[in-house]
């Protein structure tokens, strides 16, 4: 019987192995080959299958499969806080994957999204569309832009009046 097994997306395929789980074998003889697998990488569930497995022509052996899971890489992805002035429009949202990694040729898609609102004021940077594909578990540690009040200068106008007169507007 092969011994289900397990790896996470990326990763080297775990060493297969298998456990004799009904009859014996006479004296010095032994099973000896490998194991395979059905082909894939991605996500899911393969078949661990008898490959070259033998005991030689004296056995007639009775193979029963196990799967080996691929997992979902784990992926921490963590936004950058931002600012700007009120008026002004957005800058960037931008990010980071700041534990884990990507596999060579996979890429991050999508866009940051935040909570609206245009008045001074904190608002939550959100995932949005932010991913990674389904090989990805995706850990998102959220951020803020931050908008700030519009600096303006007020200047008053300089006035005159003739004493006695009531005062200009």
């Amino acid at each position: 019987t092969a011994d289900a097994g397990s790896k996470v997306y990326g990763t080297s395929d775990p060493a297969l192995s298998w456990t004799l789980t009904a009859g014996t074998l006479v004296d010095d003889d032994a099973i000896t080959g490998d194991l395979s697998r059905a082909t894939g990488e991605e996500v899911g569930n393969y078949a661990i299958g008898r490959g070259t497995l033998s005991a030689g022509d004296n056995y007639a052996i009775t193979f029963e499969s196990a799967p080996l899971a691929i997992t979902q890489r784990p992926i921490t992805v963590t936004a950058n806080d931002r600012n700007k002035t009120y008026g002004y429009t957005d800058p960037l949202l931008t990010w980071s994957v700041t534990a884990g990694s990507l596999v060579s040729g996979d890429a991050i898609t999508g866009d940051l999204a935040r909570v609206s609102g245009e008045d001074i004021g904190r608002y939550a940077i959100l995932q949005g569309t932010l991913t990674a594909g389904d090989n990805y578990a995706i850990t998102y540690v959220p951020a803020e832009i931050v908008i700030a009040a519009r600096p303006i200068t007020i200047t008053a106008n300089d006035r005159y009046k003739i004493y006695g007169v009531m005062d200009p507007v």
